[in-house]
């Protein structure tokens, strides 16, 4: 079973990681899991059950959908206190044709991605993750065309110490994971990569 392989890969570097005996990739403590797109649910069942087998272990280990940090993101760049408050501004943005309000709120001065950014530091504050923790990222797919993963893991480099699994749905190194960005963040290849077998 290719999850058998992968998760298992990913759980003793992570684990050696987290001893000090395993150096990852440059040195940075992140690591990309690539699997087929189809795969998506069952890539969020594996990481919830490595995140329950490495708290099991002692290790403290949170699971964050990106789908939750990309609305919280949204929210305060628009001004919203409740989910059903954002889709009503969304719509109301859309339906008006105020596309220029949305483009600069969403991307053009980064404004959405650094959002984003802000929102993770926080939840790894808030839930006291440390070098000794681990933070998987999941449901990446959301963040397109907003930023790649290779954006928010520039943006993650240095602001917080614990290590980082992002869920890549994609077979293969590419553009949605390392494209050329439009800021000065540029293409980020530092930490592991674990490839679907």
């Amino acid at each position: 079973m290719p999850w058998n392989e992968v998760i298992s890969d990913l759980e003793e570097k992570l684990i050696n990681t987290l001893k000090g005996i395993f150096r990852p990739m440059d040195g940075i403590p992140f690591f990309r899991v690539l699997y087929p797109p189809k795969q998506e649910r069952e890539a969020i069942k594996e990481f919830g059950s490595l995140a329950e087998r490495l708290k099991q272990k002692g290790w403290k280990a949170e699971l964050l959908s990106l789908t939750q940090v990309l609305e919280k993101a949204l929210m305060d760049l628009l001004k919203c206190e409740k989910t059903k408050d954002l889709f009503t501004k969304l719509i109301e943005l859309e339906s008006h044709n105020n596309h220029t309000e949305l483009k600069y709120k969403l991307g053009e001065d980064e404004n959405l991605p650094e959002k984003m950014k802000e929102v993770i530091i926080n939840y790894v504050k808030d839930q006291n993750l440390t070098k000794n923790s681990v933070l998987f990222l999941v449901r990446s797919g959301v963040i397109y065309p907003f930023m790649t993963p290779s954006h928010l893991l520039k943006r993650l480099e240095g602001k917080v110490q614990c290590c980082v699994v992002i869920a890549y749905p994609g077979t293969k190194v590419g553009c949605f994971l390392d494209s050329e960005p439009k800021d000065l963040y540029g293409s980020y290849y530092r930490g592991e990569i674990i490839l679907w077998r």
